[in-house]
């Protein structure tokens, strides 16, 4: 099994190359947990490592879906998944919809679970946190060296995870 250790200046595909060490871990603390996949948690998000469907992009641009729901507590969590703290515009503002949406519910939480590494203990920053650092000066935008589907720079912020 080879597992993604990228850099951002890696190209694209070398980046969605091998497996994500990010989704691996999420589902080993899930499987830690006692989560029950289909019952306690769902894996929907739009994953370029898995699907090679042509104008893939189209479908990442419309859709507002986590990486997982988990149910736990009597919450429900909308989960994107990290193991970087370079955080793409694009992500964050889908958890800012997310957020918004999911604000009029009480047992809704929305937010990053960011693993370190394969065996890290996983760390939640909820969309309000994510919120805060993003607005904070400190943390400037940078670009990836690829440009979008569109022809766009790609902007992201390196937050502290």
């Amino acid at each position: 099994m080879l597992l993604v250790a990228s850099k951002y200046t890696d190209s694209y595909e070398s980046r969605n190359s091998g497996d994500d060490m990010a989704d691996l871990a999420m589902q080993k603390y899930l499987a830690d947990t006692g989560s029950v996949e289909f019952k306690d948690y769902l894996r929907i998000g739009t994953d370029p490592k898995v699907n090679k469907l042509d104008l893939f992009w189209y479908a990442t641009e419309i859709l507002l879906l986590p990486d997982y729901i988990v149910v736990r507590d009597e919450l429900i969590y909308f989960v994107e998944v990290k193991g970087t703290n370079k955080v793409k515009a694009a992500d964050y503002y889908k958890i800012q919809e997310m957020n918004w949406k999911g604000s009029k519910y009480k047992q809704v939480r929305i937010g990053v679970m960011y693993f370190a590494n394969m065996n890290a203990e996983p760390k939640w920053f909820s969309a309000e946190k994510l919120f805060d650092m993003w607005k904070d000066p400190r943390f400037e935008t940078k670009y990836y060296p690829e440009l979008d589907f569109k022809g766009n720079k790609k902007p992201y912020k390196e937050l502290p995870f």
